[in-house]
């Protein structure tokens, strides 16, 4: 008897871990490759072609990618990135539909001002925002809200990575940013053909990641940010702290990020959603209908010994039902965010060698080396130019100071302009 072959479009990122735990688990896992959407540069890192037991090229002819996977008879059609997701949910509808999220809401899972109002029609509190093409929409918005003067956000509508995304303190410049963005492609290749601007929100952000079945959710990870403001980009990611299951603390968090997906239609796979805690209660800053990005399912490993990987997994190998609602953290873990302060050569990398007798190190990933050029750090994947640093540790109170460590390290850090 054949294998049960799992499709994943545009096996990207975190997407890339998929397959080799398919193929353990004893299916045949087929890349689905995209040569008509966006480059996705950043995020090709992690694909590879002999990972796979087959590649299908999309060329922009759906029937003809349809015919080349329905001969393959795959039991799962999965996005791997947001760029991929129509195209994932065209085949999944035809090839997969049992294991397909809604098909009318779709853009309600890729467009931002659409997934907000998605939020909003089920009755979730959303932040205030607009979707223009033309500023002066904008202007009357602002003095309708009352947000003159207000801390303002400008983003694309289909970002990924903190890309393209800056702020305006004061509502100070928001013109020029807006100005700036529409109309251009970002460093992923997306283009932008709208803006979205957004009331600034403060508070703490969270990330739950799940895996879904059905429509039933089962929660793999919870993770807290912090970040810090850098330039005029939105803030950079310092650290991501892995958080227990705790159904009484994040009750609030839970319920709504699981509203979250229920009201864009996601009933099947993974999505990585993430939740700004303000003082008026949870809001959504986006719901991304794949898997966490930054290689976040590993270290979820690290954590829980579970990730989203194991439990798509799970489905695949028709252990959807059985899948609990939670996981259970074994260790404390944090990632720690290496940080460049400008971009060019770096000249001492091995000051990050000091960190390895911190008691909670326990691996480094992507670590930049000296005679590497590396992005000042504006956003996600400039920051992973620079890598990140894994602490586990029994006690949340040395990870913390570790953490600490680590950033008085990066102050002697040299980088040299590149004037190639």
């Amino acid at each position: 008897m054949s294998k049960p072959v799992v499709a994943v479009v545009q096996p990207l990122t975190s997407a890339a871990m998929v397959a080799p735990a398919v193929r353990e688990a004893g299916m045949s896992p087929v890349a689905v490759v995209d040569y008509t959407g966006p480059a996705l540069a950043p995020l090709r890192g992690g694909y590879d072609p002999q990972a796979y037991d087959a590649v299908v090229n999309h060329h922009g002819d759906v029937e003809g990618t349809l015919a080349k996977l329905r001969a393959l008879a795959p039991v799962a059609v999965i996005p791997g990135v947001e760029a991929s997701l129509r195209l994932a949910q065209r085949l999944a509808d035809e090839l997969t539909p049992g294991e397909a999220n809604v098909s009318e809401l779709v853009d309600a899972r890729r467009h931002k001002y659409v997934m907000h109002q998605a939020l909003a029609a089920a009755g979730l509190p959303i932040v205030r925002q607009i979707c223009a093409t033309d500023p002066e929409e904008v202007a009357a918005w602002i003095s309708r809200e009352g947000l003159t003067g207000k801390d303002l956000v400008i983003k694309p509508t289909a970002s990924a990575g903190t890309v393209g995304v800056t702020r305006a303190p004061g509502g100070e410049g928001w013109r020029d940013r807006f100005a700036e963005l529409l109309g251009t492609y970002d460093k992923l290749g997306v283009y932008a053909e709208d803006v979205l601007v957004q009331e600034h929100m403060t508070g703490t952000e969270y990330a739950i990641d799940t895996v879904s079945h059905h429509g039933r959710h089962s929660i793999t990870d919870i993770i807290k940010y912090r970040r810090i403001p850098y330039g005029e980009g939105i803030a950079v990611y310092d650290s991501v702290e892995w958080l227990p299951y705790d159904t009484d603390e994040l009750a609030e968090l839970i319920a709504y990020g699981l509203g979250a997906l229920d009201a864009v239609g996601l009933t099947d796979w993974a999505a990585h959603t993430e939740i700004m805690m303000t003082p008026d209660g949870p809001r959504l800053l986006e719901v991304n209908a794949r898997l966490a990005g930054a290689g976040n399912p590993a270290v979820t490993e690290i954590a829980s010994g579970e990730s989203q990987v194991t439990r798509i997994v799970d489905v695949c190998a028709g252990r959807g039902d059985q899948m609990p609602p939670g996981y259970t953290l074994q260790r404390n873990v944090m990632a720690v965010f290496l940080m460049a302060h400008s971009a060019g050569i770096v000249r001492n990398a091995e000051i990050y060698d000091e960190a390895r007798s911190l008691p909670s190190y326990h691996s480094p990933v992507h670590l930049v080396g000296s005679g590497d050029h590396v992005d000042a750090s504006t956003d996600l994947f400039a920051t992973m130019t620079m890598g990140y640093i894994i602490l586990a540790h029994e006690s949340s109170e040395q990870i913390a100071a570790d953490r600490k460590a680590i950033r008085e390290l990066e102050q002697k850090l040299i980088i040299e302009p590149d004037h190639s």
